[in-house]
């Protein structure tokens, strides 16, 4: 484990997880907004066993770094990955992002150029969150911003709904949705402002230049980030297979564990140098 300054003497905190050695890839995690690097621990156990390297950390205001940001904009976000990579040394690591930190892989990978991997997208919040001159998927700026201000009103009951009610399709018991709603209470409000930035962002021209291979899960029924949105980053980007969980909702890692973890050791097999 460790801590890199990113914004003045302000850090952010992650750990690393050495892989095997040969053709396994580092993978790095990018949790979902207000979440925190522990939501990702089983999938670090899968790759770890299967021999691949891996970084997970916590976003700015989140989990066990600082809380005091200036700055938590898509791009701030973008700029700490692209910058823990370089910290790290990594070569050609693979950027998996879930939700917001799909926004967060993509535009470090868009940073980091030809130095990436591979890019995933879990349930990616991405290239677009909400509706826009020729993209009519999501909803409205406004639904955003709604969102931000009954969320500043009751922290505690607004994070308990979205974990308990809103983000599984299906039944990951209550034990799962309490610990992801208590990894979410760790989170400062400072995060609040990157969840407010979802309401402009627009990553399709960055995106449409990534050219390393790509795959993006999709849940079909998932309620916080439209489907649609993931099938139209799998067609944006120029080397990136779709696969969809019809039967799952926001998180298919948790959801459909087995299966996605499976797609998720072949997609690296596939790519290994």
């Amino acid at each position: 484990m460790g801590r890199l300054s990113v914004e003045g003497d302000r850090q952010i905190y992650f750990e690393r997880y050495a892989g095997g050695q040969g053709r396994q890839r580092t993978v790095v995690l990018s949790h979902g907004w207000g979440m925190g690097c522990r939501v990702w621990d089983n999938t670090v156990a899968r790759l770890v066993d299967a021999g691949h390297g891996v970084v997970i950390y916590d976003h700015r205001c989140c989990g066990q770094s600082d809380k005091d940001f200036a700055d938590v904009s898509i791009e701030a976000l973008g700029a700490d990955l692209a910058a823990l990579c370089q910290h790290l040394q990594l070569e050609c690591p693979v950027l998996n992002g879930w939700s917001l930190g799909g926004a967060v892989v993509v535009d470090a990978a868009t940073r980091l150029g030809a130095a990436v991997g591979g890019l995933v997208l879990t349930g990616g919040a991405t290239p677009r969150y909400t509706q826009g001159e020729g993209f009519p998927h999501g909803g409205q700026a406004q639904d955003v911003a709604a969102t931000v201000a009954a969320l500043r009103a009751d922290r505690v009951n607004f994070l308990k709904s979205l974990y308990f009610d809103g983000v599984f399709a299906k039944d990951v018991g209550d034990d799962v949705k309490d610990w992801c709603w208590r990894i979410a209470l760790q989170a400062g409000s400072g995060a609040d402002a990157a969840l407010g930035a979802l309401a402009q962002l627009d990553q399709r021209g960055g995106m449409a230049g990534l050219s390393c291979p790509a795959w993006v899960a999709v849940g079909g029924q998932d309620g916080v980030v439209v489907p649609e949105i993931g099938r139209y980053a799998a067609g944006c980007l120029p080397n990136a297979d779709l696969v969809e969980f019809e039967d799952c909702g926001h998180a298919v890692f948790l959801e459909d564990a087995d299966r996605y973890h499976s797609v998720l050791l072949e997609f690296l097999a596939g790519i290994a140098s």
